[in-house]
């Protein structure tokens, strides 16, 4: 079994006691390659440095990162304005510049989740949304997209803006036939430990409705830990109860799936085996 996790946020602080041991267990555990996804400019910066401090070690997983802004950590400026375009500009420099580069623009998209947001917090998520989709067809790589609650506005503005750009929706939560809509448009569909939850029926109907090749792994570490670990930190060997979900549900040889979803991930990516 070779494993590809394509979501995962490893800068942060609660794997700053154990990280080095923990991603050695990682590359023992089959886990081969591992995409680091920035969700600010903060954090797009920590997960590049990470990427390249750990790559020089040969008994750890392949590292790579992405930079752009979560909906929750867009600015609140107008990318038009001077403080956007100077934003817009360090994720830019970010990606390309320096020792590695970004192989993807994300964490963006849209989340309406929370009753203290607003109209204003849309509209705002919506521009910085569009504009973080053309960097990504500036710089000709895919995007990572984040959507909650927010089913409609995601779809068309992904249909207007972002059509053959490619990438993953990330952690998809809506109904199989928007799976179906994303797919249409070259995107692959990221499902994580949430697949394994006994009351994840929309997840289990998008696994068993489309293509294994339209689904990429994912674990969103430290968050959303598979069940036997629901609650707990989450790490990239945990995948592994996930591959067996989507082959149980799949109803496929475990290695076969396995393989089918890391070559997915290489695909979606634009990497070399």
């Amino acid at each position: 079994m070779r494993i590809f996790d394509t979501h995962a946020h490893y800068s942060d602080e609660k794997y700053d006691i154990d990280r080095e041991e923990l991603f050695r267990r990682m590359y023992k555990d089959s886990v081969q390659r591992v995409t680091l996804i920035g969700a600010s400019l903060d954090e797009s910066k920590n997960e590049k440095e990470l990427a390249i401090k750990y790559n020089k070690f040969l008994d750890m997983p392949k590292f790579y990162f992405t930079v752009g802004d979560h909906p929750d950590e867009v600015p609140k400026c107008s990318p038009e304005s001077v403080e956007g375009v100077q934003h817009l500009d360090s994720l830019k420099s970010l990606a390309i510049k320096g020792a590695l580069s970004a192989i993807a623009i994300g964490e963006i998209g849209l989340d309406y989740h929370g009753d203290f947001k607003n109209e204003d917090d849309y509209e705002n998520q919506k521009k910085w949304f569009i504009a973080e989709i053309n960097l990504a067809r500036e710089l000709n790589i895919p995007i990572v997209v984040h959507s909650r609650d927010a089913c409609k506005d995601t779809l068309e503005i992904v249909k207007n803006y972002a059509k053959g750009i490619g990438g993953i929706i990330h952690c998809f939560s809506y109904e199989p036939e928007i799976a179906k809509e994303y797919v249409k448009l070259g995107y692959h569909i990221g499902i994580g430990g949430t697949v394994t939850f006994k009351n994840a029926r929309k997840t289990k109907e998008v696994v068993a409705e489309i293509g294994i090749e339209n689904i990429v792994t994912e674990t969103d570490s430290p968050w959303l830990a598979p069940t036997p670990y629901r609650g707990e930190r989450n790490e990239s060997s945990y995948i592994r109860y996930v591959i067996e979900e989507i082959a149980k549900i799949k109803e496929k040889d475990i290695e076969i799936v396995s393989e089918a979803l890391y070559q997915n991930a290489l695909v979606v990516y634009n990497l070399k085996d």
